[in-house]
């Protein structure tokens, strides 16, 4: 085995010598009986974190305004994370190596960690979690791609109390970038086998686990086994995690709140457990303009405040009288704020609007009739570029080339290509007729209380109109939508590109690969079942496919890339997904109580591993 990551034994040395300290209000709780003593809760070789400026203090409350699930972005916990310049550092796992052939990764976990409520956290954990859980077909219908290589899911191999292997059927030297990335799939810091065992009808006689089932109210054991996992949702604040704070209200709460988890394994660098901070309140839900206001009235101590860059201007008149500071918060990791994506795979009655979402000279006259600039001095107050549904510029395999095709706006063009199609005849409202000489029209959903898609959705309208082409736009309720999303019956979406930095983060976006895919959502199902559901895939999506394949398999940089443009200019030429606008950096304010907080902040989304939230700490 070859090292790749070596766990920081010479810090860690250091600091077993240190006479560890923690919170007050945890020290209450040993003096009454009620916790243990510090050293019998840390593990032996605690991760040690530097502050960003200064050790802190303890204390007070951080009071954030984004919605609910954004807890669990700032909870994960990943095997290895990232440091500020995107190194690969010890987290979960004390160290890891990677074989030479790139098959194999060891971890090793730290000695005598545990979970928010005390007991033991070890391999055994990783056994249920990897082979009870992410392999349970009654939960998981098919295995994730985070786990898949070949087409085959990765064998666990326990070595003892502390290590253990992932081992994949062909290289796959991506797993830990897209371990970190995949937080909504990684949920092994949230999977205690001595909790959830009591869950699962092969860990508990039938009669109790039915009983669990009606006390909750519940359906099915899967049901209640799903509500008891969650914390996506928080609805179970009794299960014990690996987080930095602990989850402990009731889901129904409109006001949410998280406590210090007295058993966090990570301490400061002079012996100080953290995090520093005491607890975390969001609220359930917020209006935009709900989180705006409180923003100005210096009720945040450090969150995102909006997605729209225009709100920038007035939160920065407002910094003397809230006490905090405005930044943005980048989106280095996101591509493109408004996508327009025809689904490849309707199958209604309308066999023209089939035809058409299918031909890939109708997508590129759909993209020259779009007046992104226009969408830009409306939804990106000048900031934003015109792009196509590509990675960016910067990153490796991204080119200017790729990201502006087809984006100029070439009404003319667009008429030309369009009458070619057969949609040379229209009715008396100006509309194309299709080429059987029937009305025309494509719905188009996009989802309610979204800003940039709604506003979006009026601009993309008229740029159709000026076109001849008649889209129906439909507001949908964000569950109706992703309902719809999910089903794989409509005609066409407006929604986002999360995936800027690496098309593996967040494949869906590229490839038929996953779940919440847009453009072959069916293809994207069979190849998730291995064709027991959905349709197969067509030569076009089967070569797509086939590139996630090497990527995922692919060690070598220059290679990687190369096979990136590859995939991109398929993309730009072929326009599966239709690309409008790039991201803007999203205003987020800072109050100036709030100290050790990253100069540059990033969405939390796709990369919250270098915030360091642990070590924020409040000072009045």
């Amino acid at each position: 085995m070859k090292c790749k990551l070596v766990g920081i034994t010479l810090l860690l040395g250091v600091a077993n010598a240190w006479a560890y300290e923690e919170a007050p209000i945890l020290t209450a709780k040993v003096d009454d009986g009620s916790l243990p003593a510090l050293e019998l809760r840390l593990p032996e070789n605690p991760l040690v974190i530097t502050p960003i400026s200064e050790v802190g203090q303890y204390g007070g409350t951080w009071r954030r305004v984004e919605p609910n699930y954004q807890f669990h972005e700032w909870s994960n916990e990943p095997l290895v994370a990232l440091d500020d310049q995107q190194n690969q550092v010890p987290n979960l796992a004390e160290s890891f190596e990677l074989s030479d052939d790139k098959r194999i990764y060891r971890f090793t976990l730290r000695k005598g960690m545990k979970w928010s409520d005390g007991m033991p956290f070890t391999t055994e954990d990783v056994d249920f979690w990897y082979n009870n859980l992410e392999m349970n077909s009654e939960l998981e219908p098919s295995v994730k791609s985070l786990f898949l290589s070949g087409g085959e899911p990765a064998k666990l191999n326990i070595i003892d109390e502390q290590v253990f292997e992932l081992e994949f059927a062909q290289p796959n030297p991506n797993f830990i970038e897209m371990h970190l990335r995949s937080t909504m799939e990684f949920r092994l810091p949230q999977s205690p086998k001595h909790y959830l065992k009591d869950f699962l009808p092969s860990m508990t006689a039938e009669g109790e686990l039915d009983e669990k089932v009606k006390a909750a109210g519940m359906t099915d054991w899967r049901q209640l086994f799903q509500n008891r996992w969650n914390t996506r949702s928080n609805t179970n604040p009794d299960l014990p995690v690996l987080y930095t704070w602990v989850y402990d209200t009731d889901p129904q709460e409109l006001q949410q709140r998280a406590v210090r988890n007295p058993y966090y394994w990570k301490v400061d660098t002079e012996g100080n457990q953290l995090p520093y901070i005491d607890a975390m309140t969001w609220p359930q839900t917020a209006e935009p303009q709900v989180r705006i206001l409180k923003g100005l009235a210096g009720e945040v101590d450090m969150d995102r405040i909006s997605k729209l860059t225009s709100d920038f201007t007035a939160l920065k008149k407002g910094e003397e009288a809230g006490n905090y500071t405005t930044r943005m918060m980048e989106l280095d990791d996101h591509a493109n704020m408004l996508v327009l994506f025809p689904n490849q795979d309707y199958t209604g009655e309308e066999k023209e609007v089939q035809r058409l979402m299918r031909s890939k000279d109708f997508r590129q006259a759909v993209s020259l009739g779009i007046d992104r600039d226009t969408h830009n001095q409306i939804l990106g107050v000048g900031l934003s570029s015109p792009a196509q549904s590509v990675i960016l510029p910067s990153s490796p395999g991204g080119s200017e080339e790729t990201s502006t095709a087809y984006t100029q706006h070439d009404v003319a063009t667009a008429n030309e290509m369009l009458d070619a199609l057969g949609l040379d005849q229209r009715d008396g409202e100006d509309y194309r007729l299709g080429a059987d000489g029937e009305k025309l029209s494509f719905l188009v959903h996009f989802q309610a209380g979204r800003k940039i898609s709604e506003e979006g959705a009026i601009l993309l309208k008229a740029d159709m109109d000026s076109i001849g082409l008649r889209f129906i736009m439909r507001s949908d309720e964000k569950s109706y939508f992703n309902q719809v999303r999910r089903g794989g019956d409509y005609q066409m979406v407006l929604h986002n590109n999360t995936s800027g930095l690496n098309p593996l983060f967040g494949a869906n976006n590229y490839f038929p690969v996953m779940s919440a895919n847009n453009f072959a959502p069916k293809q994207s199902a069979y190849y998730l079942s291995n064709g027991a559901s959905g349709e197969a895939l067509t030569t076009e999506m089967q070569e797509l496919a086939d590139y996630y394949e090497l990527l995922l398999n692919e060690g070598d940089k220059a290679v990687f890339a190369t096979k990136v443009d590859e995939v991109m200019q398929l993309h730009a030429e072929n326009l599966w997904a239709i690309g409008i606008l790039r991201y803007t950096a999203s205003p987020a304010v800072v109050h100036n109580r709030m100290k050790n907080v990253p100069e540059k902040l990033f969405s939390v989304y796709k990369s919250p591993f270098y915030h360091y939230k642990e070590q924020y700490f409040i000072q009045e």
